[in-house]
C-alpha cells in the first residue's frame, strides 16, 4: 500500500475512513473518548502504543498503527515507552494473614473481564495493622494479570506535617505515567480525571491507593471501565465508597493471633533466643498487642541487642518508657519511635478481628487471621 499519510494520526483516520466508520463508532468500538481520538487523529494528543494496538484490532490494520506509534515513542524515549511498574518491593512473608491473602487475590481478579466492571478493595484497620504490607504483597501476587501494569501512590491520609496529597496532583503524576506530556496535563481536575479515565479504557492496569484519607480523595482517582482494578487502604471506613453505585468490598484487619504474633517475633529473633526464654517472648507478644508492625519493631530491637536476654529487654523498656509509640505515624511500616510510650489500647490484647464487609448484602463476616 502506497503510504497515504505521515503522522500516526493522520494514518488512523485514513484507515478509519477507508473502514467507513464514523469518529462516534471507532469511539464506541475502542472504548475510547471520541474528543480523545479526534485530538490524536488531529495531532494535538499523542497517539499511545496501547490506543493503537486497540484500534489496529477494530480496524484490521494488521498491526501498522502500533509499528507507528511504538516508533514515534522511541524517537521521544530512547529504549521504548516505559511500563506501568510502580509497586514498591513487597515482604516476602506475610504472618497470620494467608486467609485475608487469598480472599484479596480472589476480589482483585474478579470481574476484571466484564465491561464496566471495576473490582475495588478497601483493606482498613487501624495503625501498625499491616495494611500496606498486605496491600503490596497481594498487588504482587496478582499483577500478572494486568498487562498494562500498575499505578501506585501514597495518598498520605494520615501525614500531620504534609497533609493528604490533592486528587488533582495526584492525577497529573499518573497522567505523566500514562504517557501524556507535563504541558498536555489539563488544568482543572474534573479534566484530568475524564482523560485518566479515557487512557484507561480498553488497559488493564491494578491502582493501589495507598493510605487513603477520606472517600472524596479516592473517587476521582477511579477508573471508569472494565479491565482495571483498584485497591484502596485506609485507616477510615470510607464509608463513600461503599455507597458508590459498583460499591467496593471491605476488608478489616484486626491483630494478628496469638500464634503468628510468636511466630513472627521468633523469625526475626532466632530459633535459639526464643526457645530459650517462650515465656518472656509471650509477654513481649501481648505488649506489642500483636500489632505486626510493633512486633516486628520490637524484634529488630531485640536482634540488634545479642547479650541481653528477651525478659531483661522486656522489662528495661517496660520500666523506663514502653515499647512502642505508633498512634499518629504518617506511614504504618516505619514508627516515628521505637522506644516511646506504649498506648493503653495495646497494654491488652485486642478484640478487633480481621473482617470482610460486602456493601452488596450488608453482611459482615469473620475472616480470620
Amino acid at each position: 500500500m502506497t503510504e497515504p499519510v505521515k503522522s500516526v494520526g493522520q494514518l488512523l483516520q485514513w484507515y478509519r475512513k477507508e473502514a467507513g466508520l464514523s469518529l462516534p463508532r471507532l469511539a464506541a468500538l475502542a472504548h475510547y473518548d471520541k474528543g480523545y481520538l479526534s485530538k490524536v487523529e488531529n495531532g494535538r494528543k499523542p497517539m499511545s502504543v496501547e490506543l493503537a494496538r486497540v484500534c489496529d484490532k477494530v480496524l484490521g490494520t494488521g498491526g501498522e498503527l502500533a509499528k507507528r506509534a511504538l516508533a514515534a515513542t522511541d524517537r521521544n524515549c530512547p529504549g521504548g515507552q516505559l511500563p506501568l511498574a510502580q509497586l514498591p518491593a513487597a515482604q516476602g512473608r506475610l504472618f497470620g494473614r494467608a486467609g485475608a491473602l487469598t480472599r484479596l487475590e480472589r476480589l482483585l481478579a474478579d470481574g476484571t473481564d466484564a465491561p464496566g466492571r471495576v473490582p475495588m478493595v478497601c483493606v482498613d484497620g487501624p495503625p501498625g495493622v499491616g495494611k500496606t504490607t498486605l496491600a503490596l504483597r497481594g498487588a504482587h501476587n496478582v499483577a500478572h494479570r494486568f498487562l498494562d501494569g500498575a499505578l501506585f501512590v501514597n495518598l498520605r491520609g494520615n501525614d500531620r506535617v504534609r497533609g493528604p496529597l490533592d486528587p488533582g496532583h495526584v492525577l497529573a503524576g499518573f497522567l505523566r505515567a500514562l504517557g501524556v506530556r507535563s504541558d498536555r496535563v489539563p488544568d482543572d481536575e474534573q479534566e484530568r480525571a475524564a482523560l485518566y479515565r479515557s487512557l484507561l479504557s480498553g488497559r488493564s492496569v491494578l491502582v493501589v491507593l495507598d493510605n487513603a484519607a477520606t472517600s472524596a480523595q479516592v473517587q476521582p482517582l477511579l477508573p471508569g471501565s472494565g479491565g482495571c482494578a483498584v485497591l484502596v487502604t485506609s485507616r477510615s471506613h470510607l464509608v463513600g465508597m461503599q455507597v458508590m453505585t459498583a460499591p467496593a468490598v471491605r476488608l478489616t484487619l484486626g491483630p494478628l493471633d496469638f500464634e503468628a504474633a510468636v511466630d513472627l517475633l521468633r523469625t526475626l529473633i532466632g530459633d535459639a533466643r526464643a526457645d530459650a526464654e517462650p515465656t518472656a517472648l509471650a509477654r513481649m507478644a501481648l505488649r506489642c498487642g500483636f500489632l505486626p508492625l510493633a512486633l516486628r519493631t520490637a524484634a529488630v530491637r531485640i536482634a540488634t541487642h545479642p547479650r541481653m536476654s528477651i525478659d531483661e529487654f522486656d522489662r528495661h523498656y517496660a520500666a523506663e518508657a514502653g515499647l512502642l509509640d505508633l498512634v499518629g505515624t504518617d506511614n504504618e511500616e516505619h514508627p516515628r519511635s521505637a522506644l516511646d510510650r506504649t498506648p493503653p489500647a495495646m497494654c491488652g490484647r485486642a478484640s478487633w478481628r480481621t473482617r470482610e464487609h460486602t456493601p452488596q448484602s450488608g453482611a459482615v463476616k469473620s475472616m480470620g487471621a
